[in-house]
């Protein structure tokens, strides 16, 4: 979507009512999390429940604690990084308050789709344009895509001889993959018949919904396009190496987690099966209604983590699993945003500016 300056309101967005939309959508992300939480205690409690827990191993959940301490200022790197295309580099402590502030809009917009007009609001207040910031945005996302669908054949391969609930999400994985990669590869190649297109829908005198819904989809490849082609450049190609080098650091330390957990539980596992199975579950949960994928998170990893982890731990592991794949980043999320959003103030962009929102930049989670 490209908005010229003239088509912004004066007060775009007005503060006291995201503020008003920002706390309904908690809400119910906080029913769904503990309706969610209850439920999962509720199915998988038992008699050794409370006696596995008397054996929790401190150590490593010290451990988690500092890999997600590593996995937030390495995510805030990769966008420090690929902001250093642009005029207006980012600092590391702006790189991670944008991308948690997008955290906690996840939490509470449904498909969590509700932190890109806020993150661009920030990064434009910070000195990038929202046409460049939007382009660091869907390339951070772009990037997990990419080192995910590299693995792929490794974690198919940890995993092993596979049940039907995996082969289901690993075709709905490996689908969804392949057709986000021949968008990509449509927008680089078509550039300049996606804008005859979306010119020749835009000027009909009577548009219909599909033509209307065709331009609309045109501009979104089109700025799309735009945006991988600028770190394509062979002078801007530094930073798109380095990011990717990062972002598989980052999902290292992102998916260990999920290990290292278990092993805090006094839990003895296979490290490699069980982040495979922690990211095949984060790969679905990227596209489901419900704000933070709360509910189908939780079912989800009660139908996968029970291959590695005994059921009378079940309801506990998820319950922390949760709270350091998701949860964490949203309550620091919501901090940031209450923090830089102002009390009352409208919310301007800065003259002159064009914003750009390709689709696919708009995922609320940073992975």
């Amino acid at each position: 979507m490209f908005i010229s300056p003239s088509s912004l309101p004066t007060s775009h967005p007005d503060a006291i009512l995201i503020r008003r939309r920002m706390a309904k959508g908690l809400r119910l992300f906080a029913l769904l999390a503990v309706a969610s939480g209850v439920a999962v205690i509720a199915l998988t409690a038992g008699r050794q429940t409370l006696s596995g827990l008397a054996g929790v191993r401190w150590h490593w959940l010290l451990a988690t604690t500092a890999l997600w301490l590593v996995a937030a200022l390495v995510d805030g790197g990769r966008l420090a990084v690929l902001s250093r295309a642009g005029e207006h580099p980012l600092t590391l402590g702006r790189s991670v308050s944008v991308i948690y502030i997008g955290y906690f809009m996840a939490a509470v917009t449904p498909f969590q789709v509700g932190g890109l007009p806020l993150q661009l609001y920030f990064m434009n207040g910070w000195g990038a344009n929202p046409g460049r910031a939007s382009a660091m945005l869907l390339i951070r996302g772009a990037l997990f895509y990419g080192v995910l669908f590299a693995a792929a054949p490794l974690v198919a391969a940890i995993l092993g001889p596979q049940t039907g609930l995996l082969k289901a999400l690993g075709m709905y994985v490996v689908l969804t993959l392949a057709f986000a990669g021949l968008v990509i590869l449509a927008t680089i190649a078509f550039r300049d018949r996606l804008a005859a297109w979306s010119g020749r829908l835009g000027r009909s005198q009577r548009p219909t919904r599909l033509r209307r819904l065709l331009a609309w989809l045109f501009v979104q490849l089109e700025g799309l396009g735009a945006g991988l082609r600028t770190y394509l450049r062979r002078d801007k190609l530094k930073y798109l190496v380095s990011a990717t080098a990062l972002t598989a650091v980052f999902m290292a330390a992102v998916f260990s987690m999920s290990a290292t957990l278990l092993c805090g539980l006094g839990v003895s596992t296979n490290a490699f099966k069980t982040m495979g199975l922690d990211l095949l579950l984060c790969s679905v949960t990227l596209f489901v209604p419900t704000p933070g994928a709360t509910g189908v998170a939780e079912a989800g990893a009660a139908g996968l983590f029970t291959m590695v982890c005994p059921k009378y731990l079940l309801g506990p592991y998820i319950l922390l699993w949760r709270l350091f794949s998701f949860y964490l980043g949203a309550i620091v999320g919501g901090f940031l945003t209450l923090r830089h959003l102002p009390a009352r103030r409208n919310l301007t962009f800065a003259a002159g500016t064009e914003v750009r929102t390709p689709a696919a930049a708009l995922g609320g989670d940073p992975r």
